[in-house]
């Protein structure tokens, strides 16, 4: 192989610069080292595949391969910078459940100098290579140059899935991530859970009830550790503060992932859709003979359903209020208001409503008036900085909101006169510079503010006289199991039906809280 010095920097610095500044922006440990490693495998691969050819092609794969690496080495780069963890497939599966307005609000909340500066260079290293034409070429007959190219493939492989480094590399986690969303979305539409209803075996309920209104608020991205009602030093949650007394809220509730829908696969389904007899939480109320709806101010995916749009479209009526796919414009939740109030009119004995907000959604500035930004200045972040103390203004901000909003929602459940609740789970929490310099939420890189989630119930008199509902406030939760419970509180049983994983039973049962599908959170967090 003929080559000089400078071909070999110019190959090497896209590797190089990222092991720097991973190394010494956040310590040098095996992980930084692991995906270097991974990295040069992955260009001896590259530059291997590109001399089995003849020269005047091979010279064409290199330009194509090292434009490729040099990319992926970026994208790599920036994630860590952002999550402090490395890519992961569930990373990039989460990517593939996101519109476009939900990417361009993650551009606008993550970029920042350094990230332009990261891009730009790398940008660079690609016109120099342009210009530069380091190419690499193989001399002898066309059998021996291509013997140590195949030896270098075949070691590489080996050494890349022998060590695990494998797990590393961007073009190996796109194409898992891709499979398993697939094969994810082939398992979604086996499932039919957008039939409004299935065959649940064992299915009772309570039919002595002739009327009754049930309203579920599913939050997104709120940390109980910010709402004053749990102990927050501000007062974000101020007319929650005001009817306190009337809540049950339960202060030791997890939730099992830290996406959405990691999250809401195991909180709107029965066993997470991972049995030929699963249904979903609007299926079993269609069954107990409710009128269901799903009010939601969440943007939809796009030409593809996701699996929370399958579990709404099986409710009886299915509204988005929130159709901004290109993030121009963000309604604010109160949008939902209205359809609460015309679904509270409609004249179904039995009416079970489903209210889906933006909640406390990043980006956090967008999910609230100006009216709304009550808190300036200094926060309460324990990281002293200005993006810090912006972001945890504005997060704060944006719960007095979604305080703001639930109190519109509650007050029009207030005057009913048949059996009534409001029950609030938001479906995972969120780090804002409390336990780690970052804002955002990632399973590869936990703290406990992204799983550690409000969970509270309001009953009024009549639904009281149905449900008696007490016991430990403080029992240690996850919402996996929030099935088991829903159940429990509407009065549902079927042949599954568990009581010890409901929290709202006397027979409870603390169970081992997983998050990230691998960690028990209680043993992790223990000190």
């Amino acid at each position: 192989m003929k080559v000089n010095l400078k071909h070999y920097i110019i190959w090497l610095t896209p590797l190089i610069v990222s092991l720097l500044i991973q190394g010494f922006s956040f310590g040098w440990n095996r992980v930084v080292l692991g995906n270097a490693l991974e990295n040069f495998c992955a260009l001896l691969i590259l530059v291997s595949i590109s001399l089995l050819f003849k020269p005047w092609l091979g010279r064409i794969f290199q330009y194509v391969f090292f434009v490729f690496w040099s990319l992926s080495c970026l994208i790599e780069t920036i994630y860590y910078f952002i999550f402090k963890a490395n890519l992961s497939a569930s990373s990039i599966y989460v990517l593939l459940e996101t519109n476009l307005a939900e990417s361009n609000e993650f551009i606008e909340f993550y970029l920042n100098p350094a990230i332009l500066i990261m891009i730009i260079g790398y940008l660079f290293f690609i016109v120099l290579f342009f210009l530069w034409r380091p190419i690499l070429v193989v001399y002898g007959s066309t059998f021996k140059r291509r013997i140590p190219p195949v030896l270098i493939i075949i070691f590489s492989v080996f050494f890349l899935f022998q060590t695990g480094f494998i797990q590393y590399n961007l073009a190996y986690l796109t194409l898992k991530s891709i499979t398993e969303y697939i094969e994810e979305y082939k398992k979604i539409e086996s499932f039919n859970i957008d039939r409004p209803k299935v065959d649940i075996e064992g299915f009772r309920f309570n039919d002595s009830i002739k009327r009754a209104t049930y309203v579920f608020t599913l939050g997104e991205s709120t940390t109980r550790n910010r709402l004053s009602i749990y102990g927050y030093s501000r007062n974000t949650t101020p007319y929650l503060q005001s009817i306190k007394s009337d809540l049950l809220i339960y202060d030791n509730v997890i939730s099992p992932n830290a996406f959405t829908i990691g999250s809401l696969e195991k909180v709107l389904t029965l066993n997470g859709l991972s049995s030929e007899n699963d249904f979903s939480i609007i299926q079993l109320m269609n069954q107990a003979g409710f009128k269901t709806f799903w009010l939601s101010n969440q943007r939809p995916i796009g030409e593809y359903e996701s699996l929370v749009t399958k579990i709404a479209s099986a409710s009886d009526t299915y509204q988005i209020k929130n159709t901004a796919l290109d993030g121009s414009i963000t309604p604010y939740d109160e949008v939902l208001i209205p359809l609460l109030e015309e679904a509270l009119e409609d004249e179904a004995p039995l009416k079970f409503i489903v209210l889906h907000p933006l909640g406390t959604h990043m980006k956090y500035s967008d999910r609230y008036p100006d009216s709304f930004n009550k808190f300036k200045g200094q926060s309460f972040s324990n990281f002293n900085h200005s993006r810090a103390h912006e972001l945890s203004n504005a997060y704060d901000n944006s719960i007095v909101y979604h305080d703001y909003f639930l109190k519109k929602v509650h007050q029009k459940l207030i005057s009913l006169e048949e059996p009534s609740y409001l029950l609030y789970l938001s479906d995972h929490g969120e780090e804002v510079f409390t336990e780690i310099d970052f804002a955002g939420h990632i399973d590869d890189n936990p703290t406990k503010s992204m799983y550690e989630i409000p969970f509270f119930l309001w009953m009024n008199p009549e639904f009281e006289k149905v449900k008696s509902i007490g016991f430990n406030l403080s029992r240690p939760y996850t919402i996996k199991h929030f099935m088991h419970s829903f159940s429990d509180l509407n009065g549902i049983r079927f042949k599954t039906f568990n009581p010890e994983k409901s929290i709202f039973s006397k027979d409870y049962k603390t169970p081992k809280r997983i998050i990230g599908d691998k960690l028990d959170f209680d043993t992790y967090f223990k000190n």
